[in-house]
C-alpha cells in the first residue's frame, strides 16, 4: 500500500502527467486504438510529442514500465503503454492493461461512503461503534475520522501481505480493533491503512452488499469502468500486468503479496482509461456524487489529497503495492488530468509527476538519461559493521535484517517479503540495481558506529531506519 504520510505528501506536492496515442515503431511502446477525440492544436501536438519522448527515454533507461494518460480540456495528449506487462512472454503494456492501483483505492472507498450518505444509509458523523459495537477502544471515533486519517488507529498490524489466505474484512477489523490507538481521535494525524479497511467493512454493514459489489453497482458499472474491481494475487484474467522489481539490472518477481486483504485501503485494480472515466465523473457534479459530497471529499482530504504546486491547485493520490505504483492527479483550474500505472517498483514516483506536469505547462524539465552505477568490492570483515536489524522510524513492524554471505551483503525485509543484495558504492552507500538512483545509505553516531540506515527510493522518497540490534 502507500508509503507513510510524509512521503505521500512529498510525492503529492511534486505531481505529474502522462499519456497519448502517438505512433511509434518500437513494439514495447503501445498506443491506443482509434480515438474519437478532437484533433489537437499544434501546441498540444508538441506537448504530446514531448510527453512521449520523455516516457520513451525513461522506459529505455530501465526506469519505467506501465501505462500513462494525460488530458487537457478534454483532449487526450497521451494514452500509451511502455515496457512489458509480462517479460517472460514479451507482452507489451497498453492503455487497456490492468494494474493494481494501491492506495488510489482509497478515493473509491471514500466515494462509496459519501454515496451511502447520499442514500441515507449512514452519516459521516456517525460513531463507528454503531457498525462495530465490539471495539471499546474505538467508541469515540467517527466515520469522518477514518476518512481523513485522524482516528488514531495504527496503519499496520492487522495482516501480512504474504498471507496466502483471503481474510474476511470482519476478521481483519477484529484483529486490529484491539490495538492501542496512537492518539485520541481527532487529536492528530496518522496515515492509516487499517482505517480504510474499517471503512470497507462499514460500507458492507450499511449497504448489505460486499465491498466490491457495492462499488461496482454504484460507481464502476454506471461509468463503464469494466476493467476495475477488487484484486486477488491468484486471479487470472485478460490483460493483467505482472509486477516486477529489479536486482542487479535484471527483472525479478516479488514473493506472493496478497493485496486482497488490504480491502478498502489498497485492493482495487484498474486501467488508465478506466481511471480517466472516473476522474471526469468525479469532477462533474451529479455524475456520481453531488456537489456537496465532492466538496466534502476534496475539502477534507477524504481519499483525495489537495495541495498547491507552483501556484496551481492540484488534487489526487498515489498508490503502491509491491511491484506496482500508481498516480492520479487533477489540476481543476487548468482541467488537466495526469495519471500513470506502473508494474515496475523502481518507477520514479516522486519525480515523474513533476516532470510530466512541467511538460504540460511549458516549464523546464530534463529528459531522463540512462544510469550506470558500479560496485566497489568489499571484504567480509568490512561488511560486518553493517550487519544487524533495522526498524523504520514510522512503522516498527517492518523490519529489515542486514546480513552477509562471504563478501556479499543482503537485506531481508518483512514488508515486502524479499531478500535483496546490496552493492557497495562508497561512503556507506549501497545500491540494489545499477540503472536506478535508489540508494541505501547507512548512518553513524558521534562515535562513528553504524546506528541506522536511510533508504532513498523512487527518486525522491526517503525512509529513515534505526539499528536496533
Amino acid at each position: 500500500m502507500d508509503i507513510k504520510k510524509t512521503a505521500l505528501i512529498l510525492v503529492l506536492i511534486i505531481f505529474a502527467t502522462g499519456c497519448t496515442g502517438l505512433s511509434l515503431s518500437e513494439d514495447n511502446h503501445q498506443e491506443t486504438g482509434e480515438s474519437s477525440a478532437s484533433p489537437l492544436y499544434d501546441s498540444d501536438k508538441e506537448i504530446s510529442k514531448q510527453l512521449d519522448e520523455y516516457m520513451t527515454a525513461l522506459s529505455d533507461a530501465g526506469r519505467f514500465s506501465g501505462a500513462v494518460f494525460v488530458a487537457k480540456d478534454g483532449d487526450v495528449l497521451l494514452s500509451k503503454g511502455y515496457g512489458m506487462a509480462n517479460y517472460e512472454f514479451s507482452v507489451s503494456n497498453t492503455p487497456q492493461t490492468v494494474f493494481p492501483i494501491g492506495s488510489n483505492t482509497k478515493q473509491f472507498t471514500a466515494a462509496g461512503i459519501m454515496k451511502l450518505q447520499e442514500q441515507g444509509r449512514l452519516n459521516v458523523t456517525d460513531p463507528i461503534s454503531w457498525y462495530i459495537p465490539d471495539a471499546p477502544l474505538w467508541k469515540n471515533i467517527r466515520i469522518y475520522n477514518l476518512l481523513n486519517h485522524t482516528s488514531g488507529i495504527p496503519s499496520e498490524g492487522g495482516f501480512l501481505l504474504t498471507d496466502p489466505e483471503d481474510l474476511p474484512v470482519e476478521e481483519l477489523v477484529q484483529r486490529f480493533s484491539v490495538l492501542p490507538l496512537t492518539f485520541e481521535p481527532g487529536a492528530d494525524y496518522t496515515y492509516s491503512n487499517n482505517g480504510y479497511i474499517t471503512l470497507s467493512y462499514i460500507i458492507e454493514q450499511a449497504s448489505g452488499q460486499s465491498y466490491d459489489e457495492y462499488l461496482k453497482e454504484n460507481i464502476f458499472l454506471p461509468l463503464g469502468m469494466n476493467s476495475t474491481g477488487q484484486d486477488n494475487a491468484r486471479d487470472v484474467f485478460d490483460s493483467r500486468a505482472d509486477g516486477y522489481t529489479t536486482m542487479d539490472g535484471k527483472h525479478i518477481h516479488y514473493d506472493l503479496q496478497n493485496i486482497h486483504n488490504s480491502w478498502g485501503a489498497g485492493s482495487l485494480h484498474s486501467t488508465t482509461e478506466d481511471l480517466y472515466l472516473w476522474e471526469k465523473a468525479f469532477h462533474t457534479s451529479g455524475a456520481i456524487l453531488s456537489s456537496e459530497s465532492l466538496g466534502a471529499m476534496t475539502g477534507n482530504d477524504y481519499g483525495i489529497v489537495s495541495s498547491v504546486l507552483k501556484n496551481r491547485t492540484v488534487m489526487g493520490h498515489g498508490g503502491r503495492n509491491f511491484g506496482y505504483i500508481s498516480y492520479t492527479l487533477y489540476f481543476p483550474e487548468e482541467d488537466v488530468s495526469i495519471m500513470f500505472l506502473s508494474n515496475h517498483d523502481r518507477t520514479p514516483m516522486a519525480t515523474l509527476p513533476g516532470a510530466l506536469s512541467a511538460i504540460v505547462f511549458g516549464e523546464p524539465y530534463t529528459v531522463p538519461q540512462k544510469i550506470e552505477r558500479a560496485d566497489v568490492p568489499m571484504t567480509p570483515g568490512a561488511l560486518e559493521e553493517y550487519i544487524g536489524i533495522y526498524e523504520p522510524v514510522w512503522e516498527k513492524t517492518w523490519t529489515y535484517t542486514v546480513f552477509s554471505d562471504g563478501d556479499r551483503l543482503f537485506y531481508k525485509s518483512a514488508v515486502p517479503s524479499e531478500t535483496v543484495e546490496l552493492f557497495y558504492e562508497g561512503d556507506d552507500t549501497f545500491f540494489v540495481t545499477p540503472e536506478s538512483t535508489d540508494s541505501y545509505i547507512f548512518t553513524r553516531n558521534s562515535d562513528g558506529k553504524i546506528d541506522g540506515m536511510t533508504m532513498y527510493t523512487m527518486e525522491g522518497v526517503s525512509d529513515a531506519m534505526v539499528k536496533v540490534s
